[in-house]
């Protein structure tokens, strides 16, 4: 029997960007968690409706996105003994360009309730894709998130500009992964340099794939567990 997953997506929310991680799909019960697309969620709302999901799964493997590791760290303190592993993917305690952050939740007040133009998607997938992820990927990624509100988006900004779990990384026991991307142009590699030092007994993984690692081609999340799972010190490419 597979062995189950639950994913916490980013700021989209959608749950639908693990489309470029089929070996992840075969070798894994995958449970996608979508938020709210809408304005009325906090973090504790989204933590509850992470400890249901996982109160149907038993213990499981958390796998966090860039918005959702907050979630996925909140998760691993409060229920310690159904997260088996917690892998946490271009994210952060607390956002570390707080001048930018700031004026994001600020201006994201502004922002209206239809999805965004696709005139931006040049200016987004510059920010978002790293280098070699394929055209066909990248249209991929904006389909299925075209249905987003830009006003659900300003209120996740806002909820990140509030959000601090520095004090609280100490107490993470589970064993924790965490991807840190250099060339990240959303979250500051930074900041999973950060965790990585905060968590207990983290493992840190620097491959330089951009914030949206998880369509990259050379990020295979199964292999990655498989080989963490195995005790191996070599890993698809090099730990830091």
């Amino acid at each position: 029997m597979s062995k189950p997953l639950l994913y916490l997506p980013g700021i989209d929310g959608t749950g639908r960007l693990l489309y470029a991680q089929p070996r992840l799909h075969r070798h894994f019960h995958v449970t996608a968690m979508p938020y709210p697309q809408d304005e009325i969620h906090q973090y504790d709302g989204l933590l509850q409706q992470a400890i249901d999901n996982l109160t149907s799964l038993g213990e499981a493997t958390v796998l966090a996105e860039s918005f959702g590791g907050a979630i996925g760290m909140m998760l691993a303190l409060e229920r310690p003994t159904r997260v088996s592993r917690l892998v946490l993917v271009n994210t952060f305690a607390w956002y570390p360009r707080r001048a930018w952050i700031g004026l994001a939740a600020l201006v994201g007040r502004l922002f209206p309730e239809r999805p965004p133009s696709r005139l931006w998607q040049p200016m987004r997938s510059y920010f978002t894709f790293g280098p070699g992820v394929p055209l066909e990927i990248r249209e991929e990624w904006w389909r299925r998130t075209a249905d987003v509100p830009l006003a659900v988006l300003g209120h996740r900004l806002r909820l990140i500009w509030s959000l601090d779990l520095r004090p609280r990384l100490g107490d993470i026991s589970v064993p924790t992964w965490i991807l840190a991307a250099p060339n990240d142009r959303i979250v500051p590699a930074v900041a999973g340099r950060r965790l990585a030092l905060a968590v207990p007994s983290a493992r840190l993984w620097q491959p330089r794939v951009g914030h949206a690692a998880l369509v990259h081609p050379a990020v295979d999340v199964e292999a990655w567990l498989k080989i963490s799972t195995s005790g191996r010190e070599t890993p698809p490419t090099p730990w830091c």
